[in-house]
């Protein structure tokens, strides 16, 4: 027995074996399990390589009809539309919408400026045909003030010279002086272009004349106006009144007859 004992070597001890707490038994390295795997990878070796040699000879050789596209496999349809290109579309789609919304709100402040011009524009011509209007009415209320200021001064000439008739009992100064009043009214119906037509030996002018008698005479040519009863007037170019005239006819009583108006 002492001699078994001897023979008896000391196992040796791997540090595991002896940091491992008494009772469990010591774990095995990770390399030993790999390497107790190892021929179980290198068994299935032959069995993937006898799977790529019966795909190859399923396989079409390259000298045969390829099989038909499916052309909606090429050509995805607009629903299919990938991620990012939907996602850019939107972000483009939204870029234009904002665009449009900042135009369309640029044209209606341009249009409410142009609208707010226009209602000015039309205020102030409305302002301005009342003006207008006014500015009528007055000048035809008005329109004889000027010929009224420069007749009021013949006013007063004629009341003085009766003034001075009734004094003085001298016909010739009321003779003169009259003569001088009318030479006034004359002169200030000619600065409003107001003047006298001039009817005696004129011929008869149905425009300008009102005979109001016939005189048969040989001092004068037929239809010729031998006597005024009463003076026309023109303003401007325009008969104010026009003359009441006598014209002249043949003695035997032929030729024109003058036309009465």
């Amino acid at each position: 027995m002492a001699k078994r004992s001897e023979d008896r070597k000391p196992q040796e001890t791997t540090p595991l074996e002896a940091n491992a707490p008494q009772g469990e038994t010591p774990r095995k390295p990770r390399e030993s399990q790999s390497e107790s795997n190892m021929p179980a990878s290198e068994s299935e070796t032959p069995s993937a390589e006898s799977n790529m040699s019966a795909s190859e000879s399923k396989m079409p050789s390259s000298e045969g009809k390829m099989p038909p596209a499916d052309s909606s496999k090429e050509s995805p349809s607009p629903d299919q539309t990938p991620p990012d290109a939907a996602g850019s579309g939107g972000v483009d789609n939204q870029a234009q919408i904002t665009r449009l919304q900042s135009e369309a709100e640029a044209l209606r402040r341009e249009a409410d400026e142009h609208r707010n011009r226009a209602m000015r524009w039309q205020a102030e011509f409305e302002n301005y045909q009342k003006r207008v209007q006014r500015q009528i009415a007055d000048d035809r209320r008005y329109a004889g003030a000027d010929l009224i200021r420069d007749l009021l001064p013949v006013l007063d000439n004629l009341r003085r010279a009766i003034e001075s008739a009734e004094q003085n009992h001298d016909l010739s100064a009321l003779l003169a002086g009259l003569n001088m009043i009318v030479k006034q009214w004359q002169d200030v119906l000619a600065k409003h272009e107001c003047r006298r037509i001039e009817a005696l030996n004129q011929p008869f002018d149905p425009n300008l004349h009102h005979a109001i008698s016939r005189q048969p005479t040989a001092d004068a040519p037929p239809n010729t106006v031998i006597y005024v009863t009463q003076e026309g007037y023109t303003l401007h170019d325009r008969v104010v009144r026009p003359s009441q005239v006598v014209v002249s006819m043949p003695l035997d009583g032929e030729g024109e007859q003058p036309e009465h108006t």
